[in-house]
């Protein structure tokens, strides 16, 4: 790995973060070339922060405000802790992308373009493949642009749906795809592997 170039990581959360963790835990074995400079999530009840906290993680929580957005708190948040690549790991808000085309990826459970969008996230997402008849499903991590689940596929990694399955039962499958496709989109880009990351506008 001595031509990966180490990327400082903005991890945006929205719930559990075992995502973030997965990362740390690579990390810390020194088998991803980066650090993970932020946490940031929108909530400051969510799971994730707790669990960053007690790894030693930096984490930004947004709290609302009168005086500018949210989509302006979350930039400058991202700005100060000297992001290069913004991770949406399991983040439910459509991020407003602006400058960081190019430099943010998100992970998403299934397959796409199939069952992506708005609503269409964790368990919303394996019933919509159950209810579809899909033989396989997995994940997709791509570089995010100004729609929901759309922007260029870095990499997909797939898995069986079994005919006894229940969204929780995929779920499970599919997560553990998710803990290999996330970090491996991650070393691609940090050694230049991945493809072209889309150009701002």
């Amino acid at each position: 790995m001595s031509d990966a170039r180490p990327l400082r990581l903005a991890c945006l959360v929205s719930g559990g973060g075992r995502s973030v963790m997965n990362l740390q835990d690579r990390i810390e074995r020194g088998s991803l070339p980066a650090s993970i400079v932020a946490v940031l999530s929108t909530r400051p009840d969510v799971a994730a922060n707790a669990r960053a906290r007690a790894r030693g993680l930096p984490v930004f929580e947004i709290p609302p405000s009168p005086r500018e957005t949210l989509d302006d708190r979350v930039d400058a948040a991202l700005r100060a802790a000297g992001a290069e690549l913004v991770v949406l790991a399991g983040y439910l808000r459509l991020f407003r992308v602006g400058t960081w085309k190019g430099r943010c990826i998100n992970i998403h459970p299934a397959l796409l373009p199939r069952h992506g969008g708005k609503g269409l996230w964790g368990h919303h997402v394996h019933e919509a493949v159950l209810a579809a008849g899909d033989r396989e499903s997995g994940c997709t991590v791509h570089w995010v642009d100004e729609q929901y689940d759309h922007g260029q596929t870095i990499l997909q990694r797939r898995c069986p749906v079994l005919p006894a399955d229940t969204p929780e039962s995929l779920a499970a499958r599919v997560f553990a795809e998710e803990l290999e496709a996330l970090p491996e989109a991650i070393l691609r880009i940090a050694t230049r592997a991945a493809s072209p990351a889309p150009t701002a506008s």
